[in-house]
């Protein structure tokens, strides 16, 4: 189990609900941070944000977490979207508080304003798009509320089938090994070409064949065995970098930092990790490379250092 450390003050609910979650799955499914930047495309440094709320994790990497748990997809789904609102709405407010703070010289006072003023117009209702919020909201807590009574009558008939069976055959296994779930993948080699090793499932035994650091930014060239294709990853960086992959024959790939400090580019088709190599040009103009990879996994960046914030504690394990 982990014990965790409080989040940053001034989350709102939504937001500290959906990092309790993916907490409470990291220490359900026993991953460390270096297992999740392994077994997904986001690096060990980006889960110690997410799971610290830090940054807003993208919607593929809390699916990405909830398929290593065995999670309801559904109802993870619906608590990004509350926290993905929420998190665009508290940077909304403080845009236009601070938009208000500049306008408020210019604004009439309550004594100025006569009271004959007043009009029941000024009492307008709601408008649309606050409405429209407020119930898609709504709607989204009724499915994670849904969610949760499924999963809860899913977990019931398992254990009571688990019981019947053990009643029945003495070990519960029907007198047969239990498969093992085998990685989900839906490309191979050439057809993976240009996509994205997340929802291709081309991430779940990626493993780092070569790896360097260059002004402070790591550059790492991932692969997958069972895709036969590899990209490039970076780390530690900033908006505007770019992480880029180079392939047989030259084929390129890239893709840049939005938000946050880490990316991935799309993938190239790599019947080796050694015919592959991966780049990073900095918004500075430093243009750097790993060398072909290799054939040993090597370990992952290291979490960046980050300064002390405000906290309010969140569920510690």
């Amino acid at each position: 189990m982990s014990d965790w450390k409080p989040v940053p003050g001034g989350l709102a609910s939504d937001v500290r609900h959906l990092v309790a979650e993916l907490r409470a799955l990291k220490d359900r499914a026993g991953l460390s941070l270096a297992v999740l930047g392994g077994r997904t495309p986001y690096s060990k440094s980006s889960w110690e944000r997410y799971l610290n709320g830090k940054a807003l994790p993208p919607q593929h990497a809390v699916i990405s977490l909830g398929k290593l748990a065995d999670a309801d997809p559904a109802r993870l789904l619906a608590l990004w979207e509350l926290a993905n609102a929420a998190w665009h709405d508290h940077r909304a407010h403080e845009t236009d508080g601070a938009r208000d703070a500049d306008d408020v010289q210019d604004r009439p006072s309550k004594e100025s304003t006569p009271s004959t003023e007043r009009t029941p117009a000024t009492r307008a209702e709601e408008p649309p798009s606050v409405s429209r919020r407020f119930g898609r909201r709504q709607l989204i807590r009724t499915v994670v509320a849904l969610a949760a009574a499924v999963g809860l009558s899913v977990a019931l008939y398992g254990a009571f089938g688990r019981h019947s069976g053990a009643h029945a055959d003495g070990d519960g296994t029907g007198g047969k090994d239990a498969p093992s779930r085998q990685l989900d993948v839906n490309c191979f080699a050439d057809s993976c070409a240009g996509k994205n090793p997340g929802p291709t499932g081309c991430g779940g035994d990626a493993w780092t064949a070569a790896k360097y650091r260059v002004a402070g930014v790591y550059v790492e060239l991932r692969y997958s065995d069972a895709c036969k294709a590899a990209w490039s990853r970076i780390s530690w960086g900033q908006p505007g970098d770019i992480a880029r992959v180079i392939g047989e024959g030259g084929r390129t790939y890239q893709n840049k930092v939005h938000y946050d400090t880490d990316t991935f580019s799309a993938m190239v088709a790599a019947p080796s990790p050694s015919t592959a190599k991966a780049c990073v040009l900095l918004t500075s103009g430093v243009h750097a490379c790993t060398p072909p990879g290799g054939t040993q996994h090597l370990t992952e960046p290291p979490n960046p250092p980050t300064p002390a914030t405000p906290s309010v504690a969140v569920g510690t394990r």
